[in-house]
């Protein structure tokens, strides 16, 4: 890899800032390969301003460009390029709580230069529902490889948390990955840096030490997934138990669970037998998921969704669609790859020394995140791909402030003429941010920031977009 140091874009009409998301944008987008920089002690990279602007808006070249690239790069080094793109792919409902999020998602995405499709997967919408998300995606500016695809509803009255494994099974098996990789996220991700086939955080996957090899690219074969608290990383050889609600009366442990992963009690399954120590280890996960789209094909579709399906019977709690994709992993016999340092959702979280998300380049910060130039305080490259801003942090931050009830109409990004008494904005304008633990204050404060520039950028010059100004802090979208 070449260092940004040894990299000179000769393009005289660009801020310092703007020259570091430049490139950071030429590097994802394999400019520098096709200027022959590996290995090169300096690197000169001849960009137009047309070009460094598609590239930062992570709009992809092979939609401006396929020809120029191809021509630059050749075929065989584009399809090496393309190789390490992902599919992400994520699911919701057409309620205004799930879409304002989703654009937000977009914004972020377009704003890194992540490279590859990025699919939102809608449930349940009506036609007219329908209609309206598709014209406003069309009319928010973000590159046409970020789509929308449409399924039928799959929650119930029981349960609120399935559609995730039915509607990714859905669109699988209906539109189908563009890429070698797909990847599962949640629609209140925030992209802090792109996500590719890579995994830069192998190396710190724990129980890899026993002399099987340690996978580095999701690939056939290697399925990559977050560490969750899902399970505790223990030597124990107890067997494993499904947390459920009812226990059948006529399954032992072992058979329930050799039920929910095969559908018999007496099926072959790897979960029969399966340990606290593997499952801690090797299964204690949650978004994102990779998979390779013929492990997708092969199995693992079909398996989370059928044995999603099943524990649905026993267990109606919020977790189902994790268990079930722990599951399916474990039936197939295969360890996951679990890494610490996809995301972050909670300041230093950890189990007993080993940490479950990659906090260490947020304690070194010195710049303020409520204040200081983005560029600065997301320039560390060992930051977290995502910020996975689930757990509300009032009185700063709670996602649940904007349209949590709402089943229809405009979402918050959407309400252009909102004043800061508004009651969509009151919460979030009078928000104060503790700045005494700045790692404590990091998520909401980037957060914030973010959700400010993305209301900024679709009411430009409406009231809504002045509210918000002293959050954004000059930051944009």
């Amino acid at each position: 890899a070449v260092p940004p140091q040894a990299i000179v874009i000769r393009n005289r009409n660009l801020s310092p800032f703007t020259m570091r998301r430049s490139i950071l944008a030429l590097a994802c987008c394999g400019a520098l390969a096709r200027a022959g920089c590996d290995g090169d002690a300096a690197c000169h990279v001849d960009a137009s301003g047309d070009e460094l602007s598609a590239l930062q808006a992570g709009v992809s070249p092979r939609t401006l460009q396929a020809k120029s690239l191809q021509q630059r790069l050749g075929a065989e080094e584009l399809a090496r390029i393309e190789s390490n793109e992902v599919h992400v792919v994520f699911t919701t409902d057409c309620h205004p709580h799930n879409l304002w999020q989703s654009e937000l998602l977009f914004f972020t995405a377009q704003h890194v230069g992540q490279r590859g499709p990025i699919t939102q997967i809608l449930s349940g919408c009506t036609p007219e529902r329908r209609a309206y998300v598709e014209k406003r995606h069309g009319a928010i500016g973000v590159p046409p490889q970020f789509k929308l695809h449409f399924v039928p509803e799959f929650n119930d009255r029981q349960s609120h948390v399935i559609n995730k494994p039915y509607a990714v099974h859905a669109w699988f098996r209906g539109a189908g990955p563009e890429r070698d990789i797909v990847a599962v996220i949640d629609p209140d991700f925030l992209f802090v840096k792109p996500l590719t086939a890579t995994m830069t955080g192998a190396q710190d996957a724990p129980g890899w030490d026993d002399g099987q090899e340690r996978p580095t690219k999701v690939q056939k074969g290697v399925v990559a997934a977050q560490r969750w608290g899902m399970a505790w990383m223990t030597d124990s050889k107890e067997p494993w138990k499904p947390n459920i609600d009812e226990h059948p009366s006529n399954m032992t442990d072992a058979e329930l669970l050799t039920w929910l992963c095969s559908g018999s009690v007496d099926g072959t399954s790897g979960c029969t037998g399966i340990t606290r120590h593997e499952v801690g280890y090797y299964h204690a996960t949650g978004v994102p998921y990779l998979a390779h789209k013929e492990d997708w094909d092969e199995w693992l579709a079909d398996s989370w969704k059928d044995i999603t399906e099943r524990l649905h019977t026993v267990y109606k709690g919020y977790y189902v669609d994790m268990w079930s994709w722990m599951m399916a992993n474990m039936h197939r016999g295969k360890r996951e790859l679990v890494v610490s340092n996809l995301m972050l959702a909670k300041v230093h979280a950890r189990q007993g020394d080993v940490p479950l998300e990659p906090w260490a380049p947020v304690d070194e910060l010195t710049a303020d995140a409520c204040k200081d130039p983005m560029g600065e305080i997301l320039a560390n490259p060992n930051h977290a791909h995502f910020i996975h801003y689930c757990q509300p942090s009032p009185p700063a931050w709670n996602k649940y402030w904007f349209d949590q009830w709402h089943q229809d109409g405009e979402h918050v990004l959407e309400r252009c003429d909102a004043t800061p008494e508004d009651p969509h904005l009151v919460n979030f304008v009078a928000g104060s941010v503790n700045m005494t633990d700045r790692s404590e204050a990091f998520i909401p404060c980037v957060v914030r920031r973010h959700f400010a520039a993305a209301l900024q950028r679709t009411c430009a010059g409406r009231p809504a977009a002045s509210v918000v100004e002293d959050i954004a802090q000059g930051f944009k979208l």
